[in-house]
C-alpha cells in the first residue's frame, strides 16, 4: 500500500537551514544538520554515541555496534548492528522539488522483482517503505526527501526478526543528520563521506586484503579451468581422425599459469551472534547499486 508522505524532514523543521538552534528540532528527523546547533549535545541528550562523517552523522543507540565494511564496489559503508538487525544509512543529493524517494522505490522494486524477490510497499511513519522477502532474508528500505537531499536506511534481518529489525532501523533513521552542502551534485549521487583517519587506515588494509582475496580466487578459477582442459586432453583418442578439408585445426591446450599462488587473506568476520548476509539473498541485495 502506498502511503502519504509525512511532513517530518529536515527542510520542514522549525529552524531555517543556516540558523542552528541550541536544542534539537521539535519534529522527527532525519534532520538537516544546520538545524542542530550542538551535534555532540544532541546525541548525548539521547544517550547515543555518534560518528560524524561530514555529510552524514550517524547516531548509535546504546547497546549497538557501529561497523565499517566495503561494499561490492570497494566503497566504505557503515552498519549499525545488533543481534537482530543490520542497518545501513546513506544520503543522496536530490533536486529542490520532492519526489526522489518515490522514484527510488519504483527502481528498487523493479530490480528486486527481477531477482525473484517478493516485494511489497508498506505505509510507514515517513511514507513508503519497501520490503523484499527472499529465502532466509528480509530487506527493508526506509527513506524520505529533505532539503536537496534524500536520506535512506537499508535494514537486513532474518524473516522471524524482521519486524523488530524494522523498529531498530527506524530508531537510527529518525536521528540521522544530513549536510548536503551548497555545491552542485548530480541527483541520486551518494553524498561523499569524510572518514576519520583511524577508520581510513583500517579501510586501506581491508581494501588490500580484498584485492588479494580476489586475486587468489581468480587464480583458483584459472587453475580449475586448466585442470579441466588437461583432463579433456587425456581422454582424447591417440590417433584422432584427420580434419576434413576446410575445418579448423584443433587449438593447442593452454598451459597452466606459471606464477605462484598468492595466499588468500580473509576479511575480518563479525561475531556469529550478529546477522550475516546470506550468499543467496543478502549479497544480491547489496549488489544492486541503485537500491
Amino acid at each position: 500500500m502506498f502511503g502519504r508522505k509525512k511532513s517530518v524532514t529536515g527542510d520542514r523543521d522549525a529552524a531555517t537551514p543556516g540558523e542552528p538552534t541550541d536544542s534539537a528540532p521539535s519534529t522527527t528527523g532525519p534532520h538537516d544538520r544546520s538545524s542542530v546547533g550542538d551535534v555532540a549535545r544532541y546525541y548525548t541528550d539521547l544517550g547515543y554515541g555518534h560518528l560524524d562523517l561530514g555529510s552524514l552523522v550517524i547516531g548509535v543507540p546504546k547497546g549497538r555496534d557501529l561497523n565499517v565494511a566495503l561494499d561490492p564496489n570497494g566503497q566504505p559503508e557503515f552498519h549499525v548492528v545488533t543481534t537482530v538487525s543490520r542497518v545501513i544509512p546513506r544520503a543522496f543529493a536530490a533536486p529542490k522539488s520532492a519526489g526522489q524517494w518515490r522514484t527510488m522505490v519504483v527502481a528498487m522494486r523493479e530490480q528486486l522483482e527481477g531477482q525473484g524477490a517478493e516485494v511489497t510497499v508498506e505505509d510507514g511513519p515517513w511514507g513508503r517503505e519497501l520490503v523484499a522477502a527472499m529465502p532466509g532474508a528480509v530487506f527493508r528500505a526506509i527513506g524520505v526527501d529533505g532539503h536537496r537531499w534524500t536520506a535512506e536506511v537499508r535494514i537486513m534481518a532474518t524473516p522471524e526478526l524482521a519486524e523488530q529489525a524494522a523498529e531498530e532501523g527506524r530508531e537510527v533513521f529518525k536521528h540521522l543528520l544530513v549536510n548536503r552542502g551548497d555545491g552542485p551534485m548530480p541527483v541520486r549521487e551518494v553524498l561523499p563521506l569524510t572518514i576519520p583517519d583511524e577508520i581510513q587506515q583500517a579501510l586501506v588494509k581491508a581494501q588490500s586484503q580484498l584485492a588479494a582475496q580476489q586475486q587468489a580466487q581468480a587464480y583458483q578459477q584459472q587453475m580449475a579451468a586448466g585442470q579441466q582442459g588437461q583432463g579433456a586432453a587425456q581422454t582424447r583418442p591417440q590417433n584422432p581422425p584427420a580434419p576434413t578439408p576446410g575445418s579448423p585445426a584443433p587449438a593447442p591446450a593452454s598451459p597452466a599459469p606459471s606464477s605462484s599462488r598468492n595466499p588468500s587473506r580473509e576479511q575480518p568476520q563479525q561475531p556469529d551472534s550478529r546477522p550475516r548476509r546470506d550468499g543467496s539473498a543478502m549479497d544480491r541485495l547489496r549488489s544492486t547499486d541503485d537500491l
